[in-house]
């Protein structure tokens, strides 16, 4: 079985088709002309479509309310964007990792508080044995990054990694005693433990245990025949400034904590082209490779809604209700000393999104935002899941899409 075969079970959306303008294309349900107009103007502030392009999905009550795309996906092959269209997540793969993870333990097979070297005894070494995967997957472990020195083809063999953080010692600077995200280590210790407790690769368990059953269009690594799908990464102008330090390093000439976690190597290198060689769509990179249409990301994230707030007993799609609970259950918040921005985690890992803005929708809401404005969220108290993904990275947080999308189905709600 290869991952080519899950986009065949993809379930086809329903909502009424709308009239296209101003180079976007798709869907919208009665009650979201809104988000069209949102979307519509987003995508022109983001420049010409011959340059970039993006998507938006929604899905609500397990229904695809919204599918909308716009633009270019290769500006290199002339590439347009369509609703299979695959972007890399980069950071944003996070909440797929805590996902695997607490499907795991929804099995049984693992349980978050336990130490990783329960699962890994060679983890153990040099201060680590008391780490637990929910130390790993809250950012809280004291291993943002690494001391030895990589290059961006190291990072695509998760195997080595592991080896290599075997060997590793407890982060001593002070500053990474709080959440410290950082952009590779807890990856590639999740993926190992995944290894170790089921005897499946990351990629493979993801497909066999999650993508394929539900008919997600959400993958760790391509297959060649998914490559003319997948969308090429680029920076805006500002992107790379919000990471000043990631050429010189902000301390010690990079040596220092800055150069340890974000420039070892980058995640965003200057040439931006390096995430789309064939070698690295195919490579498993966990905590940042991570591949999915707007529309499954989208899928996922409302199975996840809607079994957050499955009644007791009820069989789930994906999680069970008591591991969804605990998982979004508010663990620990706190400000990223090297990158600003505060940052709060439930006890499965999943980020927990910022409610001011539509509470109606937004109470106890999940999900993940990744770099240069990709986003996705999960509201259990309507079911629904909602993706926003773009090709050109840019600066600031570029929420307003999502903040519409909540807008709309508060709206509707106070209509129905």
């Amino acid at each position: 079985m290869t991952t080519s075969l899950v986009r065949q079970v993809l379930p086809r959306p329903r909502p009424r088709p709308r009239a296209a303008t101003a180079d976007v294309h798709g869907i919208t349900a009665p009650g979201f002309a809104s988000v069209r107009h949102s979307f519509e103007r987003a995508c022109g502030e983001a420049g010409p479509p011959g340059s970039q392009g993006a998507a938006l999905a929604v899905v609500q009550d397990g229904e695809l309310v919204v599918d909308l795309w716009h633009g270019t996906a290769d500006p290199v092959t002339g590439a347009r964007w369509t609703g299979d269209t695959l972007e890399p997540l980069l950071t944003g793969s996070h909440g797929i990792l805590a996902t695997a993870v607490l499907l795991l333990a929804d099995m049984g097979a693992l349980e978050l508080d336990r130490p990783v070297a329960d699962y890994w005894p060679e983890f153990a070494v040099r201060g680590k044995g008391a780490v637990t995967l929910r130390d790993v997957l809250t950012f809280t472990a004291r291993l943002p990054g690494m001391a030895a020195e990589l290059d961006q083809r190291d990072i695509e063999n998760p195997r080595t990694m592991a080896a290599l953080l075997e060997l590793h010692s407890l982060e001593e600077d002070p500053r990474a005693g709080g959440v410290l995200h950082g952009p590779w280590t807890a990856g590639w210790i999740a993926a190992e433990v995944i290894r170790r407790v089921d005897g499946r690769d990351l990629d493979l368990f993801f497909l066999e245990e999650i993508a394929g059953p539900l008919g997600l269009d959400v993958h760790f690594g391509l297959v060649p025949d998914q490559l003319p799908q997948a969308a090429r990464i680029s920076y805006d102008a500002d992107f790379r400034a919000c990471f000043a330090a990631l050429d010189s390093g902000a301390d010690d000439g990079g040596a220092g904590l800055f150069g340890r976690v974000w420039n070892n190597p980058s995640p965003f290198p200057a040439e931006s082209g390096v995430w789309s060689e064939s070698r690295r769509r195919y490579a498993i990179i966990p905590s940042l490779g991570a591949y999915a249409s707007a529309r499954g990301l989208a899928r996922l994230q409302g199975v996840l809604a809607a079994d957050a707030v499955r009644a007791p007993g009820e069989e789930p799609l994906l999680l069970s209700r008591r591991t969804l609970d605990r998982a979004r259950s508010f663990w620990v918040e706190g400000l990223d000393p090297l990158l600003g921005g505060i940052s709060a985690y439930g006890e499965g890992g999943l980020q927990l999104v910022d409610e001011c803005l539509h509470p109606a929708v937004r109470s106890g809401a999940f999900g993940h935002q990744g770099p240069g404005g990709i986003a996705y969220q999960a509201w259990p108290r309507v079911r629904a899941g909602a993706a926003w993904v773009r090709s050109r990275l840019t600066a600031g947080l570029n929420a307003r899409v999502l903040d519409e999308v909540a807008g709309a189905v508060a709206r509707a709600l106070r209509t129905a």
